[in-house]
Parts: C-alpha cells; sequence; structure tokens
C-alpha cells in the first residue's frame, strides 16, 4: 500500500488557543520530529513518519487558521494538497458547551449545503484512537464525544465557498470546554498520542448519515466508539440546521445527495433521528429509497450489530 499523508495545524499563541501549543509541545516531547525545509508563519514544518512510512506534518501557525482561512489557503494548496487528512487541533467553547470532553467533527457548513470532503475510514481511526488513549491513560473524567459537523471559520467571517478550496479531508479535534479542561495534562496527552495513531486503524466498517438530534448526539458517538461493531465517522446533520425549507422536496434531495458525494465510498445507511421535522423525515425516506440503503430509526441504531448495515456486511 502507498504510504500516506496527514497534517496537523496548532496555534501557538496561547492567547488565542490554549489547547493547541500544550499538545504539539507533547508531541514534540513522545515523538520523534524532524524538520522539513517547509516553513509556515516563521516555524519550521515538522514531520513525524509512523512504523509503516506514513508521513504526518506537524504545522505551528501564528493564529487559529480558521481565524485566517483566506490567508492560509494558498498554503495548504502549495504545500499540503497531496495530504489524506488535515486536523485542525484547538479548544471547545459556546454558551452551553459541554465539559470535560474531547470533540472531534467534520468540516462542512450545513446552513449553506456545502460540505468538505469526508474519508470517514481516517476520521473513525482517529476518533477510536482518542477513545483507546482515553482510557490506557485513566481520563475517567472525560469523554470523547462526536459533534454536528460545521466549520469555526464562518464564526470569523469566512466564506462557506472555501471549505471547498482546500479538497483534502478537514477535521476538528478539541478539548472542551473550560480553562481547566483546556490545561488538563492528561486530555493532552490524549490527543498527541491518538494524533501519531492516526493510520494505525485497519478494519473495515460501514458508513452512515446521521440525521437529526443535537450538536453532541450520543446515539452516533456511541455508534463509532462501539467496541464489536461500530460505524465510520463522516458528516452529522443536526435538527437545528435540517428543519427549513433548504432541505424539502427536490432541492433538499440535492444538497443531501452533494453532502453523500463529498463521503469517500459513500454510505450503507442513513440513520434518522425520530423527533425530526416531518419534511425532513420524509426526505430521509426518500434518500434512502433511491440510493437502496436502509433507513434506520435512532433508538434501532443504540444496537448497531442488530440494523440491517451489519446484517447486510
Amino acid at each position: 500500500m502507498e504510504n500516506r499523508k496527514a497534517v496537523y495545524f496548532f496555534c501557538m499563541d496561547a492567547e488565542k488557543d490554549e489547547v493547541a501549543p500544550l499538545v504539539f509541545e507533547k508531541s514534540s516531547e513522545i515523538l520523534k520530529l524532524s524538520e522539513t525545509d517547509m516553513e509556515v508563519d516563521g516555524y519550521p514544518v515538522l514531520e513525524y513518519t509512523d512504523g509503516d512510512g506514513n508521513i504526518i506534518y506537524y504545522v505551528r501557525t501564528g493564529t487559529v487558521i480558521c481565524m485566517d482561512y483566506g490567508r492560509y489557503l494558498p498554503i495548504l494548496n502549495a504545500n499540503f494538497a497531496d495530504c489524506d487528512l488535515a486536523v485542525m487541533v484547538n479548544w471547545h467553547g459556546g454558551g452551553n458547551a459541554p465539559d470535560k470532553v474531547i470533540c472531534i467533527h467534520t468540516v462542512g457548513d450545513v446552513s449553506s449545503g456545502i460540505f468538505g470532503k469526508s474519508e470517514p475510514k481516517l476520521s473513525t481511526g482517529l476518533a477510536r484512537a482518542l477513545e483507546k488513549h482515553r482510557r490506557l491513560l485513566g481520563l475517567e473524567d472525560f469523554n470523547v464525544t462526536t459533534e454536528a459537523t460545521h466549520w469555526s471559520g464562518i464564526v470569523y467571517g469566512g466564506k462557506a465557498e472555501w471549505i471547498n478550496d482546500y479538497k483534502v479531508s478537514f477535521l476538528d479535534v478539541e478539548i472542551g470546554s473550560t480553562p481547566e479542561s483546556y490545561n488538563n495534562p492528561i486530555a493532552v496527552e490524549t490527543i498527541a498520542r491518538a494524533l501519531a495513531d492516526v493510520f494505525a486503524e485497519t478494519a473495515e466498517y460501514p458508513t452512515v448519515l446521521y440525521m437529526g438530534g443535537m450538536h453532541f448526539e450520543d446515539t452516533i458517538t456511541n455508534a463509532v466508539l462501539h467496541p464489536t461493531h461500530p460505524v465510520n465517522l463522516t458528516h452529522i446533520l443536526p435538527s437545528r440546521w435540517l428543519e427549513n425549507e433548504m432541505y424539502t422536496g427536490e432541492e433538499g434531495l440535492l444538497h443531501l445527495m452533494d453532502c453523500i458525494n463529498t463521503i469517500s465510498g459513500g454510505i450503507k445507511g442513513i440513520v434518522m433521528h425520530e423527533k425530526l421535522g416531518k419534511d425532513q423525515r420524509d426526505l430521509a425516506r426518500m434518500l434512502a429509497e433511491i440510493l437502496g440503503v436502509p433507513l434506520i430509526k435512532r433508538k434501532a441504531f443504540k444496537s448497531p450489530e442488530n440494523t440491517e448495515i451489519y446484517a447486510a456486511n
């Protein structure tokens, strides 16, 4: 198999990001990182080669890249366009944000119908590596959790169209959601060790599109982290961004097909939250019928091993 590449971004300004500098420093401590001939924001780009010959770039930046994405886009495309995965490491916050969590999510703007490329196998490998190292390091008071698909660049004036100007699958990995959690050394080490394991997962799991529910939806998190019958992590579309006219009828089908077309390998099923709006539930049924994949209700998905996606596999 051809060697693969990943690239990770760390804002080194602790006033803008309390998490990223700590994860970078821990990575430097536990891994053998070497300098490349590339440079970003005055920092030499470092690289790590895993035991299988895969290369991971560690890129330090002067600010969180989503805060100034227009400036960073040419850098990403000039230096890291051949990567299989990109990850921005940062913090998680917000008014009702849960604490003591390590979050992972794909990038897209559901409200605009714009979705970044998704590589479910790598997303899942990283999510499960986070859970593995959380357990190994004894981080019992934290949970690994998936988040709904979104892009923080919108908050900082970025254009949703920029999401697809970089063709590499992008993830955010974050610690939330208080300064105490941001500075938890075991949470920091959990991310540092998981990042180095991004290519370690070799198993094949089915991919599903999850429609409805909350921003942090335990059902899909538990399915991704299921000990024996997991599903792949890809785009997660919460109710609050789906329940509008844009996701109804023919237009809605087109937007959802656009989403699915960004997912490498396609999907094996659609999971629908029972409390999703009627128009969107109808859309999920139509989409499942068009694609010829099972439509699974959230309650049934709590036991993925008993659903059609595993019966079919």
